[in-house]
């Protein structure tokens, strides 16, 4: 596979992307000019895992705070709610779980951030 696959799931432009090494595709919660918060189900314990992209440090992991996100980010609100605590420095992606994300991941979620930003362009 060549990095991330984007594939737009439904009318509200959900986007799902696959990671490389990964088997199942993430769905993007949140995102802003620098960070990508995604989620994907992980029915074993009926329950999701996240990710936390950093694109400008290009690494993707989970936040570093000890007992885990403030907020469920399996929601649009809980994820924007992160992303503003990932924006005011009260969070950040782990350095001691990250792991680098390749080229491709990285300009195919930069891609995916300029579409997001002409597609609000366009419905204002």
């Amino acid at each position: 596979m060549s990095g991330l696959i984007p594939e737009s799931t439904n009318a509200a432009d959900q986007v799902k992307v696959k990671m490389e090494g990964e088997r199942q595709r993430y769905r993007i919660m949140a995102r802003n000019d620098r960070f990508v918060i995604m989620t994907k189900p992980f029915n074993a314990q009926r329950t999701y895992l996240y990710t936390i992209a950093d694109l400008r440090r290009g690494v993707r992991g989970p936040c570093n705070l000890i007992f885990g996100l403030p907020c469920d980010v399996s929601t649009p609100d809980g994820a924007a709610e992160a992303l503003s605590k990932i924006e005011a420095g009260e969070m950040e992606v782990s350095y001691r779980r990250c792991v680098d994300l390749t080229p491709a991941e990285v300009a195919a979620l930069a891609a995916m951030q300029s579409q997001g930003e002409q597609q609000a362009r366009r419905e204002v």
